[in-house]
């Protein structure tokens, strides 16, 4: 397996310890699937670049590159700051051969029972309401389907109200929650859907909805985030497995 690679590419930070928790997240998807030359780039920050991890790939003997985002959704990132790189560097390594693997939520639903997790149980006839909280792009609408769908699996699964809101978009999740009537609702619990605990957003998400939501008397609690939870790494093993036989068997 010597000439199949994979370039995992993270968003990057500006603070080394989120940058830190992703290079030990890397180490630990290493042992996931053993049998590949691997390399982790950041696509912002002071850290090894996306062109520089294919050069290591490269001189480590791979000829086809699996690129893996460690991103949640198609954004920016996923539909033009990799595309664009991978682009630039095949007109200098011709003899490579690239594929782009979908970002973490919309590859499979092994997403699903961390968020199930993070849900706490209901006191008796509790009436529970979950509100995912997502980036979210006014530029890129298909993602307000892909959380439709994923907040549609999770009332399933659990039995309870989901709804979600956005960082970013055409409305707020603040500006969700504040016309939002919660007089039938008992608890609310808000999710933060990213996937490091201690990024700049999620601390932001935490003093803003309390602020907000303490001033409404609402009964609210806030999870912790997908946090790198090693229950993703099962899901990128499988993702990336099956793209590996679907190009070696058809």
């Amino acid at each position: 397996m010597a000439k199949t690679g994979i370039l995992f590419v993270a968003h990057g930070s500006r603070t080394q310890e989120n940058n830190q928790a992703m290079k030990k997240f890397f180490q630990e998807m290493t042992i996931e699937i053993p049998c590949f030359k691997q390399q982790l780039a950041f696509l912002e920050g002071n850290e090894k670049t996306l062109a520089e991890g294919v050069l290591d790939l490269k001189e480590a003997g791979s000829k086809q590159i699996f690129v893996v985002p460690l991103l949640l959704f198609t954004g920016t990132h996923v539909s033009q700051d990799i595309p664009s790189a991978i682009k630039a560097i095949k007109q200098a390594e011709t003899d490579l051969t690239f594929q782009i693997l979908p970002p973490l939520a919309e590859a499979n639903d092994e997403l699903l029972p961390i968020l199930e997790s993070r849900i706490p149980c209901s006191r008796g006839r509790e009436k529970m309401l979950i509100f995912l909280v997502v980036h979210g792009s006014a530029k890129y609408p298909d993602i307000s389907t892909r959380v439709h769908e994923l907040t549609e699996k999770l009332a399933r699964k659990t039995g309870k109200s989901v709804e979600f809101g956005f960082v970013h978009g055409t409305e707020t999740y603040l500006e969700k929650l504040a016309r939002m009537d919660f007089k039938a609702v008992d608890r609310l619990v808000i999710c933060p859907f990213f996937l490091m605990e201690d990024s700049f957003l999620v601390g932001k998400i935490r003093r803003e909805a309390s602020e907000m939501l303490d001033l409404m008397d609402v009964n609210y609690e806030i999870t912790k985030s997908l946090a790198l939870d090693p229950r993703i790494r099962k899901g990128i093993g499988l993702e990336i497995r099956k793209e590996i036989e679907n190009e070696l068997f058809g």
